[in-house]
Formats: structure tokens, sequence, C-alpha cells
């Protein structure tokens, strides 16, 4: 006969067993009606003073079942101020506007607002945004810090970055961040000679060392934004960037970061939060029903039609910083084979077919034309001007 001790603890468990699975059936993944789900326009402009070109993005946007974007081409595009000066967009292919402003054009603590007219006549404009002044930005710096590979579940290093921000208390407490990265790398050798075509005459080049080196450099992708609006301080420190993993040749000789900082109004800081949490939460199984979108744009004719995209305004500030190599960290170069040149195996091509002669060992090698030529890997061969 069973004690009423496992009777009770049997008891107790088959009461857990269901309840997990009642809470389980309570939970269900959020499904939108894709069938009936309007196409919206969206326009997502900015206005920053410190940019040499000012950018406005007018598509449709696809349904939910259909990811495929729709620019709206021919619009009539403008910038407009409180005291009705006005600054016009170029129409670009792609529903991409822009349009270049001196800066001393745009002023502190004046409004201004988007207006585009679409080829049927449509009027869109969004409300006015105040431009303020830039707050600089205070520290941008790098820890070494240690990573575990989701997959394989390896260990592996890179440098974490971040930034601190300090601002008065009469100031936004609201901040975004852009982030451009350039690195330097170098093919596998200089170009010695190389073979034009099966006749194998070996041609020198102008400079066997003119492709040898090269600079890449890039927007880092993510939304990177931060309020101090709950601390009893406008300053946070530590805030994260982004990380770079020493298993790319990123960090071999040189990398860069440069951060473009702006300061929002919250309603701004608030568009850009929810697509934020959107993207995080569009990898999740089970997530909240969307809610209404944010937008300070409106049909001026028809103030029932939803209109999506956001217009903001800010003033740049950015920082740079530079990180040599870390002697001590072992970085991944790029992986480029070369092997010893033999007329047999390799004299039928592809051409052309780079050669590089190594007077130490007394032996020509071989490569692919990636390997050789650093600008075919997405870099250029010129030296950024700030470059140190």
């Amino acid at each position: 006969m069973r004690s009423p001790t496992y009777i009770s603890s049997l008891l107790n468990s088959i009461l857990l067993f269901i309840l997990v699975m009642v809470g389980y059936s309570c939970i269900s993944p959020y499904e939108a009606d894709i069938d009936n789900e309007p196409e919206l326009i969206s326009i997502e402009a900015s206005l920053i003073k410190g940019e040499q070109e000012q950018t406005v993005k007018v598509s449709i946007t696809a349904s939910l079942n259909n990811s495929v974007f729709k620019p709206v081409r021919g619009c009539d595009v403008s910038l407009i101020d409180e005291l009705d000066n006005a600054w016009h967009y170029n129409d670009l292919t792609g529903g991409i506007y822009r349009t270049s402003i001196p800066d001393e054009e745009l002023i502190h603590g004046r409004h201004y607002k988007i207006r585009v007219i679409t080829a049927e006549g449509n009027v869109y404009e969004s409300d006015y945004e105040m431009l303020n002044p830039g707050i600089e930005l205070d520290s941008l710096y790098y820890d070494v810090e240690d990573k575990v590979d989701e997959i394989t579940g390896e260990p592996y290093t890179g440098l974490q970055f971040y930034l601190d921000v300090n601002a008065g208390e009469d100031e936004s407490r609201y901040f975004r961040w852009r982030i451009d990265e350039c690195y330097e790398y170098t093919s596998f050798a200089p170009i010695s000679y190389f073979y034009l075509d099966d006749t194998h005459t070996p041609i020198l080049p102008a400079d066997p060392w003119a492709v040898y080196r090269c600079w890449r450099e890039g927007e880092v992708g993510g939304l990177f934004q931060s309020s101090t609006m709950n601390l009893s301080q406008n300053e946070k420190k530590r805030i994260h960037l982004n990380y770079v993993s020493a298993q790319t040749e990123r960090l071999r000789i040189k990398y860069s970061l440069q951060v473009k900082q702006y300061a929002l109004s919250e309603d701004a800081y608030n568009y850009f939060e929810q697509n934020r949490l959107a993207t995080e939460e569009a990898d999740g199984l089970y997530t909240r029903q969307p809610r209404q979108p944010i937008t300070n744009f409106m049909n001026v004719d028809d103030a029932s039609e939803r209109v999506l995209g956001y217009f903001w305004a800010s003033t740049q500030t950015n920082q740079r910083i530079f990180v040599p190599r870390i002697e001590e960290m072992d970085v991944q170069a790029e992986d480029c084979a070369y092997w010893e040149y033999s007329d047999l195996e390799d004299g039928e091509g592809p051409f052309p077919i780079y050669l590089f002669d190594d007077k130490n060992s007394g032996k020509v090698y071989v490569s692919s034309r990636d390997c050789f030529d650093c600008t075919r890997r997405g870099g250029s061969n010129t030296r950024p001007d700030y470059w140190e």
C-alpha cells in the first residue's frame, strides 16, 4: 500500500502538470490578418544640421505577406520652416529624394516640416519639429571582452565599444547614435607580374603595391539609442554600442569607429524605440499584437488616412576612435589560399593570373584575384583623409 506522502506527492505532480498545460493553452502566436492588410504610404525624413545631404524616403508598404519594397517616384518634396522658407529636394531613383542645405541656413530654435505631394496630387505634411543645438559626445572607448558562440559553444574574444553621456539638465534626455566603421587590410602579397593570356608573357604592373593595401568603410547596422529620463542626472555610463569579433580581419591592422550623436525629442525617441522593439520581437515565436505605429505625418486633405514614417530634426555631433592592432589578441586573417605556381596545373587560367615572386624562398606563388587585389573584397585603395 502506498504511503500518504507518496499519494500527496503524486497528486501535486498531476496538479502541476494540469496547470502547465492550461498555461500553454492560453499562449498562442499572434496571427495578423494579412489578407485584408492595406498598403500604406511611408515617409521617412530627417533634418540634420552637420550632414552634407538631407534625405527623404517615400515608399508604399507592401502587405505583410509581400515584403517587396515599393518606392514612390515623381513626388514634389520640400522642407519648409515656420517663416515659409522652402528648400526643394531632387527626385532620385528608388523613392529617394535629396537636397543639400548649407549649415548656416539651418537655424537652432527654428521649426521645420516636410511636405510631400505625390504625382496623384495627395498632399502629406509632417508636424513642425524644432531644430535644437547638438550635445557633444562625452566619451567613446572599448574593452576586450569574451563571448561564447551560440551555435558551437566555443569561446571567442573581441572588442565591446561603449560611450558615456553627460549633458546639462536643460538639454535633451533622449539620444540616438549612428555608427560608421573603417578598417585597414592587405592582400596576400604584392603583384610581381601577371599573365594576361595563354601566351604566358610576363607583364609588370605599374605599381606592384597598388592594390595591396585597402580601407573598407561602412555603416554598422542596428538601432543604438538610450535615455536618461528616469535618472536623477542627465548622464549615463557604459552605454553598449557594437561588438567587433576577433574572428574577422577587422582588428588585424587598425580599426576605426566614428559615432554620430543626435539629441532627440521625446516623440522621435519613442518612434525609434517602437521600431527597435518591433525588430527584436519579430524573431520571437510569441509576440505582442502590433501597436498603432507612431507617426507625425498626415494627409492634409484626409486626416483619416493612415500614414507611416516620421520626420525628426537634430544637430549632429561626432567622435572618432582608432584601435591599433592589439598584439595579445589572436585575430583571424582573411582565408587566402596560395600555392607554388605550376605551368601544368595553373597555366590555363582563368586569366589574368597574378604571381608573387618570393625572393627569399626563390619560389613563385599564385592565388586568386581576390587575394591579390584588395579592392575586390569591398574596400578602396585610397587612404581616407582622416586615417592616422
